[in-house]
């Protein structure tokens, strides 16, 4: 399964920590392609958008996020039945970003 990590939108820059792949800000880690802020607008109109995911934790989410998006904490990731089942469905993993 191949997951699309977004940097760039208010700030917000992206870690994942799937399947033990890490990438790091500006960089993505192999099977994961870093995208910025008009393609995400763009794909989330289409008739395919992805599964948004916010990595940290419910008070921040409900401070500042995109809509449409989902919280499940990096810590609860593995746990979560909030992801999609499908491992078709491509996602979109987001947080505040560095610093």
């Amino acid at each position: 399964m191949k997951a699309l990590i977004y940097r760039g939108l208010a700030a917000a820059a992206l870690l994942v920590l799937l399947g033990g792949a890490v990438a790091s800000p500006g960089q993505a880690a192999d099977g994961y392609k870093l995208i910025g802020t008009e393609e995400l607008k763009t794909w989330m109109k289409s008739s395919a958008p992805p599964t948004l995911i916010y990595s940290l934790s419910q008070v921040e989410f409900e401070e500042q996020r995109i809509p449409g998006s989902i919280c499940v904490p990096m810590e609860l990731m593995r746990l979560s039945t909030d992801l999609p089942k499908s491992k078709e469905q491509p996602m979109v993993f987001y947080c505040k970003g560095p610093g």
